[in-house]
């Protein structure tokens, strides 16, 4: 509710936008249901499980990420998304800049969290190839617990126990194959980078005060490269933010939202 001089008072609610959530590597849209409910109230709101990942898409590989791209483009072409405020986390953001360089005119806004804009360095490509070799020789079991360790803030391993037992059944619910082709994928992934001074809509970089995987530095580089980014830093959390802080999340979100929108 506003209030003008002389007592006249109107409400004042943001534009309905369509928002769309895309999930790290190696969970599902099921990691977005706080966000999925909290935005609903308001927006129209997806949280699509992406290619290879509980039951998204799964066709024969090699999988790039142009497939994730194109699977995005085809989902908002069947709910009639003709433009979305499309937030990608980690693997999500990697997808969400592709989305940007390729469908510019599909955005409305773009939230980018937890993530970077630049390719696996040979030591990153390695570390991944290690990843691969673990998983075959001793399951997904075992990669989730320790993945789902490494992702959460120490605070939220002592403080939310429950949380990383959720992060590891989100990574047990994918089939072993699926995971090893999403590791090519992120492997294989092209730099950004040089498409990040045309991104031309409004956009806010979030990051985990914690975060050892995309540390906060590295989100200080991609805001500064998009022009009028905004960079909020979430206190509390490591590489999964919205999970670990959801309603300071949600928070920043809204804010940005309505100042744009």
């Amino acid at each position: 509710m506003v209030c003008l001089a002389g007592g006249f008072c109107y409400s004042w609610r943001m534009q309905k936008q369509n928002l769309v959530f895309l999930h790290g590597f190696p969970f599902n849209g099921s990691s977005w249901d706080a966000e999925t409910q909290h935005f609903s109230r308001e927006h129209n709101v997806l949280a699509p499980d992406l290619r290879g990942h509980r039951g998204g898409p799964d066709s024969p590989g090699p999988w790039f990420v142009e497939h994730f791209v194109e699977d995005l483009k085809s989902l908002l072409d069947q709910k009639g998304y003709a433009k979305m405020v499309l937030c990608g986390l980690s693997m999500g953001g990697y997808v969400a800049l592709h989305f940007a360089q390729k469908y510019p005119e599909r955005l409305a806004g773009l939230i980018l969290c937890d993530t970077r804009a630049d390719p696996d360095s040979n030591e990153a490509k390695d570390k991944r190839f290690a990843t691969l070799q673990k998983i075959q020789a001793d399951g997904l079991a075992a990669f989730a617990e320790d993945f789902s360790r490494s992702v959460l803030a120490e605070s939220s391993l002592q403080a939310k126990p429950d949380l990383q037992k959720k992060v590891a059944a989100m990574i047990t619910g994918n089939k072993q194959s699926s995971v090893a082709m999403v590791l090519g994928t992120l492997a294989s992934r092209r730099d950004s980078t040089p498409y990040l001074a045309a991104i031309r809509v409004p956009t806010l970089v979030l990051v985990g005060d914690q975060d050892k995987i995309t540390p906060v530095e590295v989100n200080q580089v991609l805001a500064k490269a998009i022009p009028g980014a905004r960079l909020e830093v979430i206190p509390g959390a490591g590489h999964l933010s919205n999970l670990e802080q959801p309603e300071l999340f949600q928070k920043k979100v809204e804010e940005f939202l309505r100042a744009n929108f």
